[in-house]
């Protein structure tokens, strides 16, 4: 099949795109007090009979009002997470000449490796949702799945091809980044049957797009912002792309979400919670059925603040195309078949 960049969208996949200054304010200024909901898998996870239908009536309802949730029982120890978090702030530590010398790279549009504060183009892409933004006060060092996220339809070059570049004299680090990173791609295969039980497909559904999935973990670092607004962020306003992100916030706050009123929530930190939200590519699949939240980030504080995002998608190279049980008559797909790939290609191309 020859998939080319075609929509027949009824709007845009990220939903209606509002960047006046009043809608600005709003992103700048969170004053929500809805509820952020919570999602407990552990019964789920143990097997316990009806967990699953249980778990996926409530992700169903999640993913349709809100999009993010607070994901308690996933089974990640919190020595691991907490490790994670030293690992992040040994690295950021490091002299900035140091850090330099890891590139930063992309490798079938996955990009690794380190990126220092206000150096990225995101401002010129669509993944912001506002118009101007400045670069984003944030530092990352990313990681990507080693043999690399292309699918099956990889050339033998391609799953060879470098994939990461590590700190040097850095004992424990990799060692520790790859164990989280490792778990998180477990956590998200066990979600799998959740999302298709939750839209009415066979647990076992979406297993065929995550022969090889797309799974970037960066370990951030915020500096304190002193100034609020001129469109300056951490992270500017922005939809995730992937599947579903999952999110280690440390002790400090800055991240806001938006909220069904259009009104943004400061986000709470939750000991023992991972931060989790669905992103563009479940609009496709669902047929704008499930959100893609937006957010940003702003580290009003004192202190720095660090995080630990880990996006979670299927292959390549698997086609996505509105799920058997988001169409019907009267309900024609909004979105035409392309892969995921594509997907990655629109979300990372200028700015439309």
């Amino acid at each position: 099949m020859d998939l080319k960049v075609q929509e027949t969208k009824i709007h845009d996949v990220r939903g209606n795109v509002h960047d006046d200054e009043e809608a600005v304010y709003l992103m700048d200024h969170p004053d929500s007090a809805e509820a952020i909901p919570t999602l407990d898998i552990a019964p789920y996870l143990s097997g316990k009979p009806g967990g699953r239908e249980t778990i996926a009536a409530q992700l169903r309802q999640i993913s349709t009002t809100v999009g993010f949730f607070y994901l308690k029982g996933h089974g990640i120890p919190q020595s691991l997470i907490d490790g994670a978090f030293e690992q992040s702030r040994r690295f950021h530590a490091l002299p900035l000449e140091t850090k330099k010398k890891i590139p930063y790279f992309e490798s079938g549009s996955f990009r690794s490796g380190y990126q220092p504060c206000t150096e990225d183009d995101y401002q010129l892409t669509n993944i912001n949702i506002i118009e101007n933004a400045k670069p984003n006060l944030v530092a990352k060092f990313s990681i990507n799945r080693e043999g690399g996220s292309g699918g099956l339809s990889m050339n033998e070059e391609q799953r060879q091809a470098r994939i990461n570049a590590w700190p040097e004299n850095l004992p424990g680090f990799k060692e520790t980044v790859l164990d989280y990173h490792g778990r998180i791609e477990k956590l998200g295969r066990q979600f799998l049957p959740l999302w298709a039980t939750s839209l009415n497909l066979q647990p076992d559904y979406f297993d065929k797009f995550f022969a090889t999935p797309h799974l970037t973990m960066s370990l951030l670092y915020y500096p304190p912002q002193k100034e609020i607004g001129n469109r300056q962020y951490g992270i500017a306003p922005h939809t995730d792309n992937a599947l579903m992100t999952f999110l280690a916030q440390k002790d400090i706050s800055g991240l806001a979400v938006r909220m069904p009123s259009g009104h943004w929530r400061a986000v709470d930190i939750v000991p023992g919670a991972l931060l989790v939200n669905t992103g563009n590519l479940m609009v496709r699949w669902t047929n704008d059925e499930y959100l893609s939240t937006k957010h940003r980030v702003i580290n009003t504080n004192s202190v720095d603040r660090y995080s630990i995002p880990v996006f979670f998608g299927p292959s390549g190279d698997a086609v996505i195309e509105v799920l058997p049980t988001c169409t019907g008559s009267g309900r024609p797909p909004h979105y035409e078949p392309i892969t995921y790939l594509q997907l990655r290609e629109w979300y990372y191309g200028p700015r439309t």
